[in-house]
């Protein structure tokens, strides 16, 4: 469904942020990216959804391809026609508007009102926490409400793919689990995902492929489940080191010599 050849991409036209990476996302699949802060996940995401020029960024090689389409050389509203939704990091909530007048600017754009009522009825099916507080203003809503708003108001163009920004950020472990399983239950309706969370163990349990990012490149593609039982990334991404401690991603150097990595 979704295809990066070679990606590059750089700010301000010389600092450089993805440095060749290739990945794809399969239909109805859900895949994770998954990489410290700085390693170009979130590029990676305004390349796909146009948003790239808004932050000074730009494609210096390689290409987008959304169901057989090249879409890089295409603005946001375009790639937001063509079927891809995108749900910011930090929710990114008009916090001013109530929770229904927030759902409905995602349909802005949308011709077919009978496409509408049953995108409107899928989110109130599936955030029955959003149901009575259609009327409370974004603003105060709690964050695991605030992403179900936000998730809900991506869902009302009616993607076919659906990529989330950090979804678990600042988020309870209860509320973490809640997402989750929102997220696969979006994927079992037919919308594909590709999922950037630095939260490695919910990525993977729910992701049937990942790709790990260091320093915009890509370092390891492999099965979701193969990446939940690979060493390095246990010990590195998923915090798992002997003795209970954990790994400040940020402090390390990688360094590959077969499966070993080293400070």
């Amino acid at each position: 469904m979704l295809e990066l050849q070679d990606l590059a991409v750089t700010y301000q036209n010389t600092i450089p942020a993805v440095q060749g990476v290739s990945l794809e996302v399969p239909d109805r699949m859900v895949v994770a990216l998954l990489g410290a802060n700085g390693a170009g996940k979130t590029t990676i995401m305004r390349a796909i959804s146009g948003l790239l020029q808004l932050h000074k960024g730009s494609i210096i090689r390689g290409s987008i391809s959304f169901e057989g389409e090249r879409i890089d050389r295409l603005n946001a509203t375009q790639i937001v026609q063509r079927g891809i939704a995108q749900v910011l990091e930090g929710r990114r909530l008009f916090a001013d508007l109530t929770v229904e007048e927030n759902l409905r600017t995602g349909i802005i754009s949308a011709r077919d009102p009978a496409v509408v009522k049953r995108a409107y009825a899928r989110v109130m099916e599936l955030f029955p926490a959003i149901r009575d507080r259609l009327k409370s203003h974004a603003g105060y809503l709690s964050g695991g409400e605030q992403q179900m708003v936000a998730i809900g108001r991506a869902l009302m163009t009616n993607p076919r793919l659906l990529l989330l920004d950090e979804p678990s950020l600042g988020l309870a472990p209860f509320m973490v689990q809640q997402i989750s399983a929102i997220i696969a239950e979006i994927n079992a309706s037919g919308t594909a995902v590709l999922l950037v969370e630095q939260n490695a163990h919910m990525a993977l349990s729910v992701a049937r492929h990942g790709y790990v990012l260091e320093t915009g490149k890509v370092v390891l593609n492999q099965p979701a489940a193969d990446l939940l039982q690979d060493e390095s990334v246990r010990k590195f991404y998923l915090g798992l080191h002997e003795g209970g401690g954990r790994a400040n991603v940020g402090t390390l150097r990688q360094r590959r010599s077969g499966r070993k990595w080293v400070l």
